[in-house]
C-alpha cells in the first residue's frame, strides 16, 4: 500500500532543493566574480607592461639619437672640454660635457623627462668599434670613425628595459671625393688682381663652364707640378709657394692646356643640377639639415671660426679678418648660400663652394678646392656674368681627397648604416 507524503515533507524538500539552487548559484556568482577579478588583475599587469615597454622604448630610442648625434658631431674620441678643446686620446669616449660647463655628463647617466615632470626614465649608451663585431670586419684596423652605438632604455622604476644597436660610418659626401681642379666655375672666370692657383696632384688648375679670361691680370697665373721635383711629402704638395712647380698660365704665355674653358656640359648645369654634380644628396635642403643636426649653421663667418667639417652659412656674405677654417688635420668643407666677398686674410682648408658670385678682395688663401656655382638663388637661373671676379689675391692650392685625410670623424659626416638597426 502506498503511503502518503505528508505536507511538511514535501516543505522540506522543496526547501533543500532550494538551498541546493542557492549554494549553485553562490558558487558560481563567486567563481564568475574571481574569473573576472583575475582577468582585470591580467589586463591590467599587460597594461602596466606595456607602459613599462613603452617607457623603455622612447628611452632606449632617445639615447640612440644621442649617441648618433655626439659621433656626428666629430665621432667616438671627442673628449669635449668647457673650453672647446677637443683633444684625440685614441680612446672611445664614456662621457661629454654637453653643456660646455665643463662637468662630463656620462652616458650610461642619460635621463628622459617627462614634460609635465612626472616621470623620469634612464638609459645607457656604449660605442664599440672593435674588428670582428658586425660593424666591422674581422682584421680590419678600427678607427674612431665607425663602428657600433648600443643604447639600453629602461622604464622608470627599472622594471623593463630595451636595447637597440645601429652600425654607424662616415658619410660620402662629395661624388668622386671631390673635383680634380682647385678651382670650379659654372660661369666665367674674371679676376683682374693676383691668382696664384697651383695643382701639384693633375695637370688641371681651372674647369669653367664659360671664360676664363687670364688675360686680364698682369699677375694671374697657374702652376702644376715640376716634372724634376719627384716625389712630394705633404706638406710640399700644399706648400702656397711656387717651390716645387711649374708656369703654365700667365697673361703673356695665354690660357695653357691646364685650364679648360667654354665646356658645355659644366655650363648646362645649372643651379641644383650644379649642386647635384659635387654633393651625393638630393637637396640644398638635405645637406643644410645636415649641418644644423651637427650643429653647424651659420648666418655669418663669424660663428665657423676655427670649426671643421660640415658648415652651412646662409646668405650673401662677406668673409674679412684673418680667421682660419679647417685645418689639416680636420678639413671643412663651407657652403655659402650666397654670394660671397672677400676681404682681410683669411685661410680655407679644405672646400669652399660658393653658391652665388664670388668676389676676391684680400688676400684668401684656400688649401683644398674652391667651387662657384654662380646661381642666382632667387631665380635659380646663372647670375650676371662674372661668376668669379676680384682684385684682391686668391692663393689656390690643390688638396686631393682632403675629406678623407682626417683620422677621425669630420663633424656632420655621420651617416647610419642602412639595415643595420637592430632591437632585442
Amino acid at each position: 500500500m502506498m503511503k502518503t507524503l505528508k505536507q511538511s515533507d514535501l516543505n522540506s524538500q522543496r526547501g533543500a532543493a532550494t538551498l541546493l539552487t542557492a549554494v549553485v548559484l553562490l558558487v558560481s556568482i563567486t567563481l564568475v566574480t574571481l574569473y573576472t577579478s583575475k582577468s582585470v588583475l591580467v589586463e591590467t599587469q599587460m597594461a602596466a607592461d606595456n607602459y613599462r615597454t613603452s617607457q623603455a622604448v622612447a628611452a632606449a630610442n632617445y639615447a640612440m639619437d644621442y649617441g648618433f648625434n655626439y659621433f656626428n658631431r666629430g665621432g667616438f674620441d671627442q673628449n669635449t672640454t668647457a673650453t672647446g678643446v677637443a683633444p684625440k686620446d685614441g680612446f672611445l669616449d664614456t662621457g661629454a660635457d654637453t653643456n660646455a660647463d665643463g662637468v662630463v655628463e656620462r652616458f650610461n647617466a642619460l635621463s628622459l623627462q617627462s614634460a609635465d615632470g612626472n616621470q623620469a626614465t634612464t638609459a645607457t649608451l656604449s660605442f664599440n668599434n672593435a674588428a670582428g663585431t658586425r660593424c666591422i670586419a674581422a682584421g680590419a684596423t678600427p678607427t674612431m670613425k665607425s663602428g657600433l652605438i648600443t643604447a639600453t632604455g629602461f622604464s622608470d622604476d627599472g622594471l623593463a628595459s630595451r636595447t637597440i644597436t645601429q652600425c654607424v660610418g662616415p658619410l660620402k659626401l662629395l661624388r668622386d671625393d671631390g673635383p680634380d681642379q682647385p678651382l670650379v666655375a659654372q660661369g666665367q672666370v674674371a679676376v683682374t688682381g693676383n691668382a696664384h692657383i697651383i695643382n701639384r696632384y693633375t695637370n688641371t688648375t681651372i674647369w669653367s663652364g664659360d671664360r676664363v679670361q687670364i688675360g686680364s691680370s698682369s699677375s694671374m697665373e697657374t702652376r702644376i707640378k715640376d716634372p724634376a721635383s719627384g716625389a712630394l711629402t705633404q706638406d710640399q704638395l700644399l706648400d702656397t709657394s711656387a717651390d716645387n712647380t711649374q708656369l703654365v698660365s700667365n697673361r703673356n704665355l695665354g690660357n695653357g692646356l691646364d685650364i679648360i674653358d667654354g665646356d658645355p656640359n659644366l655650363n648646362n648645369l645649372v643651379g641644383l643640377d650644379f649642386f647635384k654634380n659635387f654633393f651625393t644628396v638630393d637637396s640644398r635642403e638635405q645637406l643644410k639639415q645636415m649641418a644644423i643636426a651637427a650643429g653647424q649653421y651659420y648666418t655669418s663667418f663669424s660663428g665657423a671660426a676655427g670649426k671643421s667639417g660640415l658648415i652651412w652659412i646662409e646668405g650673401n656674405q662677406k668673409l674679412s679678418g684673418n680667421g682660419s677654417y679647417g685645418s689639416i688635420d680636420a678639413p671643412a668643407i663651407i657652403i655659402v648660400n650666397g654670394d660671397l666677398t672677400t676681404s682681410g686674410t683669411p685661410t680655407i682648408y679644405g672646400l669652399l663652394y660658393v653658391a652665388g658670385k664670388y668676389d676676391i678682395g684680400g688676400t684668401v688663401t684656400v688649401v683644398g678646392s674652391n667651387i662657384v656655382e654662380g646661381t642666382n638663388l632667387a631665380t635659380g637661373l646663372p647670375a650676371t656674368a662674372p661668376a668669379v671676379s676680384g682684385s684682391g689675391t686668391l692663393n689656390l692650392v690643390y688638396w686631393q681627397a682632403f675629406a678623407s685625410s682626417s683620422s677621425g670623424l669630420l663633424p656632420g659626416f655621420a651617416a647610419v648604416i642602412s639595415g643595420s638597426w637592430r632591437d632585442w
